[in-house]
């Protein structure tokens, strides 16, 4: 009977080495999965800085792209300011859905040859400001989403 107790105690600790295995395996895949996250957005939010140097339309003269970064979430933002206090009064007056709308003119078009080089899972925001301060987030549209 002693013989058989100690058989099951050694047979316990293989399955708890093989627990703990496991569970470091785990969370070093999801730390690897969290760094290509990030990876990625620095990679897009460069691509993008140089889209929105060079190449980028804006909708009027009085839009200008001050900053591409990156929000915590691995979300590219784009801070799209609106340096006129006309428009700018004229969007704030306008409803939310509008606003959004108005502010994914800053957005690359969804059928824009950067949406490869950004990724099309990529979430990319625009942050539109006016002379009054914020005005409002919208996400961009891009060929990943259906």
């Amino acid at each position: 009977m002693c013989q058989n107790a100690a058989m099951k105690r050694l047979n316990r600790i293989p399955v708890l080495v093989l627990a703990m295995v496991l569970l470091v395996a785990g969370l070093g895949l999801a730390a690897c999965g969290e760094t290509g996250s990030k990876t990625k957005a620095k990679k897009a939010a460069g691509v993008l800085r140089d889209y929105y140097y060079t190449t980028w339309k804006a909708p009027s003269p009085d839009w200008e792209v001050r900053k591409v970064g990156i929000a915590k979430d691995n979300v590219v933002t784009v801070n799209a300011i609106i340096n006129t206090k006309t428009l700018s009064k004229a969007i704030m007056e306008r409803s939310k859905l509008e606003q959004m709308e108005i502010a994914r003119l800053a957005c690359p078009a969804l059928g824009d040859k950067i949406w490869s080089s950004v990724g099309k899972e990529q979430p990319v925001g625009i942050s539109l400001s006016g002379s009054a301060g914020h005005i409002i987030n919208a996400l961009c549209m891009n060929p990943g989403e259906r």
